[in-house]
């Protein structure tokens, strides 16, 4: 069977969709993965055979001020619109022969262009928070607690708007491939039935979801062996030490941020490894409780820490949970705010703290929490077993497939 993946997003939309399309090669399918361009050398690094989708979203993402202000958002919104036409545009090629397309995150054309082609359609959603729900809000509102009938009504609200946006924007595609209008995007987005690689250790999908769904757990990349002598220095040094980093934000907002991580680390007594996604230098480079980190698979380091500081995105907080480590969520946009509830409300960690408030007392604060709290500790690993209790991956590509019958 030939089948062609498409997601277009930050690492954090690429790298379970890279894992999807190893582990359906290795059940003999002829695999494509389309995924932002920037991507190209890391799939074909593992063996994914690799089209490019779109301009350069890391790129875009970098030239922010950072993610969190209007400002930035409604930049986003316009490089994302261009995005869906060129989408339509190089889809069709793409696709074509193929017997089955999985879309994901912001792959909003997919499902337009594969019933245009009459190839079988499902989605991948990475959050719960993407199906309506009364018992969350549509992932733009940050705020959650809300009653279920404000969420609802929040939905509602979004659908009625979008008329004049994406639904619009499709629906001018679908009139020039003589096809149907449709009423709603997101619902032709989520198609008939949607897959939610999510841990139900951390989130169940609700009750009151419209489309047909299964919930597999996050589906992790098994990446190759690193080894890494100056981490292990720093590691056998001292005590377990506490990681921070905010991938896949722009590297400006990331630079600004390593003062307060600093500052709040020493605060709480703690020594702090640092994700580096930027090359200018640091000025704590040199010191003996820092520790810089490029490039180091999280799967591999997270289980070494004592907490996990990061912004909440889906796979971040997926591997946080599954190394069985407390987490502190400093969400910058979307359905970050919704995982720092998640683990909030799962008692994984302590109260999420948004970027917009971030500062050094506030983190530090937060990490004495993540150290004294022996029930935040004794939940997380427990969490974790849970999880590894099953391959997420595997039962993912036996659902997605079963679906076809």
């Amino acid at each position: 069977m030939k089948i062609v993946l498409a997601t277009y997003g930050s690492r954090g939309d690429v790298q379970p969709m890279l894992a999807l399309s190893l582990a359906l090669k290795s059940e003999g399918h002829e695999v494509l993965l389309a995924a932002p361009p920037e991507k190209a050398d890391w799939a074909e690094q593992l063996g994914c055979p690799f089209h490019p989708l779109g301009a350069d979203l890391t790129a875009f993402l970098d030239s922010a001020n950072d993610a969190h202000s209007y400002r930035s958002a409604v930049s986003f919104f316009c490089f994302i619109r261009n995005e869906i036409n060129i989408q339509f545009e190089i889809l069709p090629e793409i696709i074509t022969g193929a017997d089955l397309v999985i879309g994901s995150s912001l792959a909003f054309a997919l499902p337009t262009v594969a019933e245009s082609m009459g190839v079988e359609y499902r989605y991948i959603a990475f959050t719960p928070q993407l199906l309506p729900s009364g018992y969350h809000p549509f992932p733009a509102f940050k705020h959650h607690g809300f009653p279920k009938w404000f969420n609802r009504m929040g939905w509602r609200m979004v659908k009625i708007l979008d008329r004049f946006n994406l639904t619009l924007i499709v629906n001018k595609k679908r009139k020039q491939l003589g096809l149907q209008s449709i009423q709603d995007s997101w619902l032709h987005i989520l198609g008939r039935q949607v897959f939610v690689a999510s841990d139900k250790a951390i989130s169940e999908v609700p009750p009151d979801i419209e489309p047909a769904f299964t919930q597999t757990g996050y589906m992790h990349l098994k990446q190759p062996e690193q080894y890494y002598p100056e981490l292990d220095e720093f590691l056998d040094a001292g005590p377990p030490p506490v990681y921070a980093g905010f991938g896949s934000m722009p590297k400006l907002d990331q630079i600004r941020n390593a003062a307060t991580i600093v500052e709040a680390a020493r605060l709480a007594g703690q020594r702090v490894v640092i994700g580096k996604f930027w090359d200018e230098p640091s000025e704590f480079s040199n010191s003996n409780d820092i520790f810089f980190i490029t490039k180091y698979p999280h799967l591999k380091l997270f289980p070494k820490m004592a907490a996990v500081i990061h912004h909440g995105g889906a796979g971040t907080t997926a591997s946080s949970t599954i190394s069985g480590v407390p987490q502190i969520i400093v969400p910058h946009a979307l359905d970050q705010f919704y995982w720092g509830h998640q683990i909030y409300r799962s008692n994984l960690g302590p109260k999420p703290i948004s970027r917009r408030k971030l500062t050094s007392k506030k983190l530090a604060a937060a990490i004495r929490e993540c150290m004294a709290n022996e029930r935040i500790r004794q939940n997380a690993e427990s969490a974790a077993r849970k999880i590894r209790r099953q391959d997420s991956l595997k039962i993912a590509v036996h659902e997605i497939l079963k679906s076809l019958n």
